[in-house]
């Protein structure tokens, strides 16, 4: 199978408006891209953020300070039952969007083919962010039913065939690196509890997920690590990096393991330091199902189509067959960045290489 002329977008545009980020996607990185989002502007693009009232002005949690920082708990006495969560508002931005999407592509706006994609951050990426250590297992799982809800309401609203259900994994890429602690009682435990969200998507809407290290050329991240020194801190970026493609390979497999039904792709970020065969080697030890598309986070703005083909070829060493993405979303890409990723993808689509076939 190939997956030649395939491109995937994880979510975010830079853009001003959702009309916007459809309008790009339509004009500059079609035919390439069939699943489309809706750029997730304004407050959205703070991603899992927009749920902090949801912990921190919780009724049924407790509020401690942890080195500075505000987290909710469990308050004595209680499990993860006893927590309430109010309605998620995800549902809310999904139909509305949808109804863009279907405009759009009604007026030769978006390919005929194109399909509108909802990214969603899974319950442990949430409670990473807002949950003290001891209580994130029991509050992730009262997490998941609003956000059950919330898929459900989507799925109800949407047609089937319309619509693709992505995943966030960022903390699961970074605990199983071991960059954060793990609640659970080990990384297989993390597939399953991923699993968990997966199921709730119908077989006729398709399931993907997108393994995430951040974006590692732009300003501060929690995957990014503490700054070693000023300099460093001056510079931005990325401070930790993965050290080669083992977890996205363990992550994939762990979830072909898990998940119960078809995973349709996989998005896996890669950053520029993976600049040597060994960094990709890991690849040769993918098992995933023939059905799922795998797509590698190759391109980057900085380096463009001479970067992505030079990382395309080591990682076709071990891999004959995969799509292209950037590493992470496009949402804190300049307006001159934004151009170079559209050029770039004009330009590697319209070249064919080994890697790409």
């Amino acid at each position: 199978m190939s997956y030649q002329n395939r491109f995937y977008l994880t979510g975010s545009i830079n853009v001003p408006t959702v009309e916007d980020a459809y309008r790009f996607v339509g004009s500059r990185l079609q035919p390439g891209v069939t699943r489309v989002p809706d750029g997730e502007p304004g407050e959205r693009a703070n991603w899992v953020l927009t749920q902090t009232p949801h912990f921190l002005d919780n009724p049924t949690l407790d509020v401690v300070d942890v080195g500075g920082k505000p987290l909710a708990r469990l308050r004595a006495g209680t499990t993860g039952a006893d927590v309430r969560f109010p309605a998620f508002d995800y549902q809310d931005h999904a139909i509305a969007s949808y109804a863009l999407f279907t405009a759009a592509r009604e007026r030769g706006e978006l390919a005929p083919n194109s399909k509108f994609l909802v990214s969603i951050p899974t319950p442990f990426n949430a409670v990473n962010f807002f949950v003290e250590f001891d209580s994130q297992v029991e509050v992730a799982r009262a997490y998941e039913r609003p956000l059950k809800d919330a898929i459900d309401a989507i799925q109800e609203a949407i047609p089937h065939q319309d619509l693709v259900i992505q995943w966030d994994l960022p903390v699961e890429d970074a605990t199983i690196e071991g960059w954060f602690p793990n609640p659970y009682r080990d990384f297989e435990e993390i597939y399953a509890v991923t699993a968990r969200p997966a199921s709730w998507v119908h077989d006729d809407v398709e399931l993907t997920f997108h393994l995430c290290y951040g974006d590692s050329k732009f300003g501060a991240s929690p995957f990014m690590g503490d700054p070693p020194d000023e300099p460093a801190a001056a510079r931005g970026g990325r401070h930790v990096y993965p050290r080669d493609a083992s977890v996205i390979v363990a992550v994939s497999n762990g979830l072909s393991r898990h998940v119960p039904r078809r995973i349709d792709a996989i998005q896996a970020a890669t950053v520029t330091a993976w600049n040597r065969l060994a960094h990709w080697q890991p690849l040769a030890n993918l098992a995933i199902e023939p059905e799922t598309e795998f797509y590698l986070g190759l391109l980057h703005a900085e380096d463009g189509a001479a970067g992505a083909r030079y990382r395309a070829a080591l990682a076709a060493k071990f891999l004959p067959n995969f799509g292209l993405s950037t590493e992470c979303g496009l949402g804190r890409h300049s307006t001159e960045q934004l151009e170079q990723v559209a050029q770039t993808v004009a330009e590697l689509f319209e070249t064919r290489t080994p890697a790409l076939a």
